[in-house]
């Protein structure tokens, strides 16, 4: 089993991250951590669906039968 350190340092969390936290041992152990992204990919798809938010904001949200899609 890997230690939760390294799986800090792994994912590129800063030392300490989870390990410093008054947690026990046995939820900082790595396979609590299936679901973790980490920060270098959940920044870029963050920034996507924030582009893609931004795209439908500033669009005219219309059918093309030119029925409003949205209201508002």
């Amino acid at each position: 089993m890997l230690a939760s350190a390294f799986v800090e340092h792994l994912m590129g969390l800063p030392g300490g991250w989870v390990t410093d936290l008054p947690l026990p041992r046995t939820a900082q152990l790595p396979r609590h951590w299936a679901t973790a992204w980490p920060p270098q990919q959940a920044a870029p798809a963050v920034s996507l669906l924030l582009d893609d938010l931004a795209e439908l904001l500033h669009t005219d949200h219309r059918h093309p039968a030119g029925r409003e899609l949205f209201a508002g």
